[in-house]
């Protein structure tokens, strides 16, 4: 699209997102509220999508993708089930960046009693997740004093001292190597190395990608006498 289209624009007879007219939006009454939110006298906007179940006077936006109106908190439009408004509070930017330069909609947010982690996949309440200690890496990673998250679902046997990211969705920990919320068998933790496409790392007895060991193909540079050579030079210790 052309870079020089406003996301919001409004003249005497008509709102615009992108360029195109808004049906049923009012002009005299609309306002931007922050990034693809907005409001006029008859509702709550996120881009082209009304809701008329927000309360549109109340409505506060607490981010890019997460709101509040008197009564109930919402991620884009959709109600947050179970969720305290008036306690409700985000703990990101709920914008993730991915390799590729498009931003994720994706984030954790909580009241008084509960976590969630809201995207385009679904809305899902933590059970286990602690609000009170309950802390968002803003990369779909987050962490409480127990557990360790992706997204909504916990690392199995992470330990929470020694866990950190490694790099786009692998994570380790004094221990282990995880892969999304899944620890990756078999791996010789202590001769790990990132190699340089995205999620793909070595150690001294084979490569990884997307948290699976690779297939050594004789044809594959890093497959065949290469891939042994490396593993004859590599340091004891990383």
């Amino acid at each position: 699209r052309n870079l020089d289209t406003p996301v919001w624009a409004v003249d005497s007879k008509h709102v615009f997102y992108m360029g195109r007219p808004l049906p049923g939006a009012d002009p005299k009454t609309f306002e931007v509220l922050l990034g693809n939110y907005a409001r006029d006298a008859r509702g709550v906007f996120f881009g082209p999508f009304r809701s008329r179940k927000i309360d549109h006077a109340t409505f506060r936006v607490l981010n890019a993708n997460f709101g509040v109106d008197s009564s109930r908190a919402y991620f884009v439009i959709t109600p947050i089930r179970g969720a305290a408004a008036e306690r409700f509070r985000v703990l990101d930017a709920s914008l993730v960046a991915e390799a590729s330069g498009v931003f994720l909609q994706a984030g954790y947010a909580a009241d008084a009693t509960s976590v969630w982690f809201a995207s385009g996949a679904g809305i899902y309440r933590i059970p286990s997740a602690d609000p009170g200690t309950f802390v968002s890496l803003a990369n779909r990673f987050g962490y409480d004093r127990e557990h360790v998250y992706f997204e909504h679902s916990t690392l199995p046997g992470a330990d929470p001292t020694t866990w950190r990211v490694w790099r786009g969705l692998l994570s380790v920990d004094k221990k282990s190597v995880f892969y999304t919320n899944k620890r990756i068998a078999g791996v010789d933790r202590v001769s790990i190395r990132l190699l340089s496409a995205d999620g793909t790392f070595m150690d001294r007895h084979r490569v990884y990608s997307s948290g699976k060991a690779c297939l050594r193909d004789p044809d594959d540079p890093l497959g065949g006498k290469a891939f042994d050579k490396l593993l004859d030079e590599w340091p004891q210790v990383v």
